[in-house]
């Protein structure tokens, strides 16, 4: 089918940023940029989260987005970063966004990773998660998009997170434990039930972060395969890798995901 490849993503990090904060038990040593991961997996969609390490950078003076090869057709950035930046360390990001976009044309989405995470909800209302979403709409002269991440551990913990979910324009849902992907089509369907249109990018891990471990090859292959079904059927408008983190690691699943992206996205 063409142009599936355009509805790809790819997730960019600060190069080194997991092996630093978290114990995820990964192997090897991560340098790839960004920008690098981008031509590595032939993917043109990037979105670039903050994490706890990235401190006080701004996003208008960020190097890993700037494009030197013109190679980006599209790109995302984290309004609250990653679950383990302190609650106060993105309270200028919103202005920085905007500051972006008014440069940036193809700046089309602001996410908020790990929202659903300690006291993130009880800070961002219902409210004020509408004013965001408001303002990125119309602040700028081209509308930039509120897309939230969710992951299948909120509906396995019974948590109510349609409330707030249902502010965000589009939900990135993804798998944290691997053991779960062999559910992935009972998910799937939650995820896309957290929108009032229903608008869902499929995240697919190439490390199982919730047990710090390898995604078991079957499994692997099966969340792929099942993201280009849902692709096909227009059920899910994109797929995001994760990410240029995992990509120059050493990793089977990064290989496997290589060869899955030759032989099935045109």
């Amino acid at each position: 089918m063409a142009n599936l490849r355009d509805k790809m993503w790819m997730l960019g990090e600060t190069p080194g940023s997991h092996h630093k904060w978290a114990p995820y038990n990964l192997p090897g040593v991560n340098t790839m940029t960004p920008m690098e991961g981008l031509e590595f997996f032939g993917v043109k969609n990037l979105c670039r989260m903050k994490m706890k390490s990235d401190g006080d950078l701004s996003y208008v003076t960020d190097d890993l987005i700037r494009d030197e090869k013109g190679i980006m057709d599209r790109l995302s950035l984290s309004l609250t970063g990653a679950g383990e930046r302190p609650i106060d360390a993105d309270k200028d990001t919103l202005d920085e966004i905007l500051e972006v976009g008014r440069k940036e044309k193809r700046l089309v989405s602001a996410i908020n990773d790990d929202f659903f995470h300690g006291e993130r909800p009880k800070i961002y209302t219902p409210d004020v998660l509408a004013t965001q979403r408001e303002t990125l709409h119309t602040a700028i002269d081209h509308p930039i998009e509120f897309w939230s991440v969710v992951y299948e551990r909120s509906y396995l913990a019974n948590e109510d997170v349609y409330a707030h979910a249902k502010e965000f324009d589009l939900t990135t849902f993804w798998i944290w434990y691997a053991e779960n992907i062999k559910d992935i089509k009972k998910y799937f369907e939650w995820g896309k039930s957290l929108t009032k249109e229903g608008r869902i990018i499929l995240g697919i891990y190439m490390w199982d972060y919730g047990n710090g471990a390898p995604v078991p090859d079957d499994l692997m292959k099966y969340q792929l395969d099942f993201a280009y079904e849902k692709l096909v059927s227009g059920e899910a408008e994109g797929l995001m890798l994760h990410s240029s983190n995992n990509a120059d690691i050493g990793l089977k699943a990064t290989d496997i995901t290589q060869e899955w992206l030759k032989e099935m996205i045109k």
